[in-house]
């Protein structure tokens, strides 16, 4: 996914590359989940039409019900349904919505008709493969909504209103790597804010996420903030290693996690054929018991020091 910037925009584009299109059979699809502006988003596809006879395609917030209360995000973007020969004869629709949660989902019903397919089979749909791109802009700082935990806004050194909990972080950069201020210049101020206040999202996420509570949606939190983060094109070439050292701790904790599970199978293993050992000695000490009972028996019964001898007559 490539991403750019501008004044009061940021933007990203994603590609989608559905296969063996003719045979899906679900009445809608959804592609994997990507991050533009600091949101979740995914694309729907209505192969066979959303109640019509045309493939239907829409851009959707993901997780919007998490968001803070009354949000809305302005977005500007293009679904595109790429010609794999000749991308200039690519079909595209434009669009623009505010996204809120009455409508979390927005695009077009009727993007191209279904009659069409087997015409454009050899052209957009190469090797029954679909590859739909979405090009997505986001206005000014609607991302400040993406945290919940968002508190009191302040100016900090004259970059623009940025959360109070950023601010100490910010600073122990700055000190750092006092290049970062430069970066205000050339750039508007809403478009600063934007890339500070994500930059003391992710400083944030770092300082105070302890390893052992990463989990899966710990990993993916980090990738959103770092992905958001390196769309504001500042230079984090000390930062970077950290960052992905904490990734790699995801593959470690794997193999732990492998290792463990495996250390809990033999574990239960072993307690497995303990059981079944306890239960072989227990039936040992009875076999031993009705032996006993058995030779005294037949001990009792026969004189065992007699000839068997054999009879005459």
């Amino acid at each position: 996914m490539e991403k750019k910037e501008e004044d009061e925009f940021v933007s990203g584009t994603f590609k989608w590359k559905i296969e063996n299109f003719s045979n899906l059979k679900d009445r809608k699809c959804y592609s994997d989940i990507f991050a533009i502006g600091g949101f979740k988003w995914r694309v729907l596809l209505f192969p066979k039409g959303n109640s019509v006879d045309y493939i239907s395609l829409y851009l959707a917030v993901v997780d919007h019900s998490t968001l803070a209360s009354g949000w809305t995000i302005y977005a500007k973007y293009s679904l595109t349904l790429v010609n794999q020969l000749d991308s200039s004869l690519s079909i595209t629709k434009v669009t623009e919505h505010e996204f809120n949660s009455e409508e979390s989902d927005w695009g077009f019903t009727s993007f191209m008709p279904l009659s069409q397919i087997r015409d454009l089979s050899e052209t957009h749909f190469v090797n029954d493969i679909c590859i739909v791109e979405a090009d997505v802009s986001i206005r000014k700082c609607d991302i400040k909504i993406l945290d919940q935990e968002s508190g009191e806004l302040l100016d900090f050194k004259g970059l623009g209103l940025i959360e109070l909990a950023f601010h100490p972080l910010l600073e122990e950069v700055f000190l750092s790597h006092p290049i970062l201020k430069e970066y205000q210049q050339k750039r508007s101020r809403t478009f600063v804010e934007c890339a500070f206040t994500t930059f003391g999202r992710l400083l944030h996420f770092l300082k105070t996420t302890k390893v052992k509570d990463l989990n899966q949606d710990g990993y993916e939190r980090l990738q959103l903030l770092w992905e958001e983060l390196e769309t504001f094109k500042f230079d984090l070439a000390w930062l970077q290693p950290h960052v992905e050292s904490v990734f790699g701790m995801k593959n470690m904790a794997g193999r732990v996690g492998r290792m463990r599970e495996d250390v809990n199978i033999l574990e239960d293993e072993i307690k497995r054929r303990r059981a079944m050992l306890a239960a072989a000695e227990l039936d040992l000490e009875k076999a031993k018991e009705d032996l006993a009972k058995a030779e005294q028996g037949f001990y009792k019964a026969v004189d065992v020091d007699c000839v068997i001898g054999y009879p005459l007559a």
